[in-house]
């Protein structure tokens, strides 16, 4: 690692505290919510592997959501992996590698995986059945991450949905994304410089906002002109999640410390932003109940679970690690999986999650 790289990932990683100290502290004592019986523990189901091409020397899971089976897919990210995790043998592999750097993740009614193609600002359509042999993938910064391989390989089948750009330039990075009912879909862009990037890329879009990929994939919207704290200062959209008949979305604004909901228009607007509460989140997942769980917590670390109808805190669940996306899974869909920096961790609950693709 030279010292030019070392700064860069020292950067990152320093914009990554800052997030995470600037998130509003949530009451790590409020034990465990209503949804989830007295007594129950995390449980630790995988420890991630420190990788040769590892850019940042760490593993980071990410990007956790829910296959049709049950089944949880999530990403590896620092890796360039994107992992599954069989409910029914308790076994996790590797779906795909490389996998674009990917980051957010959703399925869609047809069973594909969507997922933020961060490597370079693309949102992928990935089949579970089907796989093609393609050249090996090149790496856009060869000093870092997989080596320039020759030959070909074989992946899961992936189509590109976006092509990563907004009016002509780059997007800041699609981070994670909610598929509404008819297939319409948001995602999060905010701006986290990314080692596997180009070298010498720089942030090509004044806004850190929302954008709409309509459903037939052939118009992208900018559905927030601006993202702005209760103090007026420009937020970081980061987690995204809406409601099962379309209606609700909710963003979090981890820079802020804060989580919005906004009412969803046919045409993919967004209106009426309305305060939820005084968390930001990294990844957040929203049950039956109509309650939130955030990546809030960081000393000790956990989940935040808020009523969405008091935007009241009602709970929080221990984490060993620091939460950065969390679902929910399994056969019965009524066990929250979660993924934390170099953890996948799972508890089961009391509620489904509200958003299960049938």
């Amino acid at each position: 690692m030279n010292t030019r790289f070392s700064l860069f990932v020292w950067g990152a990683l320093l914009v990554m505290t800052s997030f995470d100290a600037a998130m509003a502290a949530p009451d790590t004592m409020k034990g465990l919510p209503p949804t989830i019986s007295p007594g129950s523990q995390v449980e630790k189901l995988a420890t991630l592997p420190v990788e040769a091409y590892t850019v940042s020397g760490q593993p980071f899971t990410e990007g956790t959501t829910c296959a049709p089976n049950g089944d949880i897919y999530f990403v590896e990210q620092n890796s360039s992996k994107i992992m599954k995790w069989s409910v029914a043998d308790r076994v996790l592999s590797v779906f795909m590698h490389p996998a674009g750097y990917s980051n957010g993740m959703s399925f869609d009614s047809a069973g594909n995986l969507i997922a933020c193609a961060d490597e370079r600002n693309e949102l992928w359509s990935i089949s579970l059945t089907e796989t093609e042999t393609i050249p090996y993938p090149q790496p856009l910064n060869p000093a870092v991450g997989d080596k320039p391989t020759a030959g070909m390989i074989t992946l899961p089948k992936r189509t590109v949905l976006m092509d990563g750009r907004y009016n002509g330039n780059l997007l800041g990075g699609p981070n994670d994304l909610w598929i509404r009912p008819d297939g319409g879909l948001y995602f999060t862009d905010p701006f986290y410089p990314r080692p596997w990037w180009a070298p010498g890329r720089g942030q090509e879009q004044q806004l850190k906002t929302v954008y709409f990929l309509s459903p037939d994939r052939k118009t992208l919207t900018r559905v927030l002109p601006d993202f702005l704290s209760t103090k007026g200062i420009p937020g970081t959209p980061n987690g995204i999640i809406g409601t099962p008949d379309g209606k609700t979305l909710y963003v979090a604004d981890i820079s802020g410390s804060e989580t919005w909901k906004f009412d969803v228009g046919n045409d993919g607007s967004l209106t009426n932003k309305t305060w939820v509460c005084p968390f930001g989140s990294d990844g957040m997942t929203l049950d039956e109940q109509g309650n939130l769980y955030l990546s809030a917590g960081a000393q000790p670390s956990g989940v935040t679970v808020v009523s969405t109808k008091s935007g009241q805190q009602i709970g929080f669940i221990p984490v060993p690690q620091q939460p950065s996306n969390m679902c929910f899974g399994g056969k019965d869909h009524k066990t929250l999986y979660i993924t934390a920096r170099t953890g996948f961790y799972s508890i089961p609950t009391n509620v489904k999650g509200a958003n299960l693709v049938k």
